[in-house]
């Protein structure tokens, strides 16, 4: 994320990044999603411009319930035509539960991401079991540290959504050796 308004994109934080889910419709990509590998128990990734959004009393927060292990989400983007105002789908929603089941499917014990509270992001990752886990300032904007656990991502509620996002999952084209399908939890609704 930018550290003021106006400050020009770091390709390091595109260069860095472990996993990127991007979709793609007649070879255009249209929306993508970044994330990035974090240790808690290294002082020199705690030590990284991402994790210093988080004081210590997050960072402690985090150790309490056991996470050591976090992936990143950054730079949630969906081209304007493919918005959910002039779209049947909300793509933000399909990237978030695709970058969900990512984390599922990796060696992180959660997914962590800091986002605009004006921007609602927080109501849409809500839909993929994704809590509100407390607030930083970013770049002069109140934003929101969205948290889900390992074991506690959910399906979209609506049916044709989840079947979408099961659909590519499965056709998707993976070229990292972070992910294991054989690591994934089968998700649940919850009662």
């Amino acid at each position: 994320m930018l550290g003021k308004v106006g400050e020009p994109l770091n390709p390091d934080d595109f260069h860095r990044c472990d996993v990127i889910v991007a979709l793609t419709d007649d070879g255009k990509v249209f929306g993508f999603h970044l994330y990035s590998s974090f240790d808690l128990r290294s002082n020199a990734l705690l030590d990284h411009h991402y994790m210093k959004a988080f004081d210590d009393i997050i960072i402690a927060k985090f150790k309490a319930l056991g996470i050591n292990s976090m992936m990143s989400m950054e730079y949630l983007t969906v081209s304007p035509e493919y918005r959910s105002r002039s779209s049947e789908v909300n793509w933000a929603e399909i990237i978030i539960a695709l970058g969900s089941r990512v984390m599922e499917a990796g060696p992180w014990d959660c997914l962590v991401g800091t986002a605009r509270r004006d921007l609602n992001v927080r109501r849409k990752a809500a839909k993929s079991g994704t809590n509100y886990f407390g607030s930083v300032m970013k770049m002069n904007y109140e934003c929101e540290i969205l948290m889900t656990k390992h074991g506690e991502v959910q399906p979209l509620a609506e049916p044709k959504l989840a079947s979408l996002v099961d659909t590519l999952w499965a056709e998707k084209m993976n070229h990292t050796n972070l992910l294991d399908e054989n690591r994934v939890i089968p998700l649940r609704k919850v009662a």
